[in-house]
This record gives structure tokens, sequence and C-alpha cells, in this order.
């Protein structure tokens, strides 16, 4: 009984961390700290990841660009299936993010992907070279949604595409009608939807 009450408290913290959490960064548009990246690693979260790389099609010699990519629990993987000739690149706001990232990258042994520390909202790659830009429960995280939509828009080449995956339990979840209006805003065409609202994933294309 004492271990089922144990286990009880347990979910029940994590359950009203996760509510406070999603309030708090629907006030402020806070991203998750870099201190809570052990939570990325668990077996849920394994099985969502290689549905979410299924997903994105990825192929050898693609040049790809993740915006908050975390400590690369989609990156570093990615970067391994555009092999050989592809590139990956990660832009992420947090100096510890980044840090975890290239740590996990060189235990990986991967050696095509570069992690950039900056502003998604702001210019930090040449325009017109990726042919795939992916964000996966990172838009919810970036006030200015629109502005980092557009550098996307702009990093893409001609008829590149933009994929965007929402988890529902994540706190910071768009919902797909929001997801599609931003993207339309900024240009792009809607093209497909993968999966169920729970856990989906929007492809749209830059015309």
């Amino acid at each position: 009984m004492t271990v089922l009450w144990i286990l009880l408290g347990i979910i029940a913290f994590f359950v009203a961390f996760s509510l406070s959490w999603r309030w708090a960064s629907r006030v402020w548009s806070l991203p998750c700290p870099w201190v809570t990246a052990w939570r990325f690693d668990n077996p849920l979260l394994r099985r969502l990841t290689r549905a979410t790389l299924d997903r994105l099609q990825l192929r050898p010699g693609q040049r790809i660009l993740e915006i908050g990519p975390g400590p690369g629990r989609l990156l570093i993987q990615a970067a391994q299936r555009v092999l050989p000739g592809g590139e990956a690149v990660g832009i992420d706001i947090q100096p510890g993010m980044i840090e975890r990232l290239k740590v996990r990258a060189d235990r990986a042994g991967v050696t095509n992907l570069k992690a950039i520390l900056g502003d998604t909202t702001q210019p930090h790659v040449p325009e017109a070279s990726f042919d795939l830009v992916f964000l996966c429960t990172s838009l919810g995280e970036i006030p200015d949604r629109a502005a980092a939509l557009g550098q996307c828009h702009r990093a893409l080449k001609p008829a590149g595409m933009l994929s965007i995956t929402e988890i529902i339990g994540d706190p910071h979840y768009q919902s797909r009608s929001v997801v599609q209006r931003l993207a339309q805003a900024a240009g792009f065409r809607f093209q497909s939807m993968q999966g169920r609202s729970w856990f989906y994933t929007d492809s749209f294309v830059k015309p």
C-alpha cells in the first residue's frame, strides 16, 4: 500500500508540474528549461521519435534544419538518415541545450551536424539553402511564431518542405488550426497531415 501511495504521489507531482508549466508557458512563452532535458529519454518518446522521423521522409544528401532541437532527440538521428552527403543544422536559443546537443552528437559519432545558438526569429542561415525545415513541440515556445515561420520560409529552397509535429501532452501544444493558419500566413501551402490530433505532423511546401 505504501508503494502504491508513493507511485500515486509521483504521478500527481508530474501532472501538477505539467499543468503549472502549461499555464506559465501560455503567459510568458517559456522554452523548456535545459535542465529538464532528461525527460526526453524515455520509452514512449523513443517510439514517437521513430514515428516522427519516418514522417519526415528523410533522404541521403538533403540539407535539413530543426528549429528548437533541444538535446538532439530528433536531430542526431535525422543527421544520420541524410548520409551520405547530407547536412543537419539545429538552432536553439538556450546555451545549455546547444551544449548538450554537441556532446550527444560527438558521443554518437555524428559529424554532419551543426548547432547554432540563436533566436529563431532572426536570420542565422543562408537564404534558400535547405530542403527541409522541421519543428517538433517547439513552435509554442516561440513568442513571435509568425517571425520564426517567416525565417523558416526564408531558409527553404523553392519547393522545400516545412514539417511541424505536435504532441498533446506537451505544455506548448499547438492545435492543427493554429499551425495551419500560421504556416499559411507565412507563405506556405498545406500539403498533408499524418497522425491524429494527439500526435500529428503537418507538412507544408514553399511554392
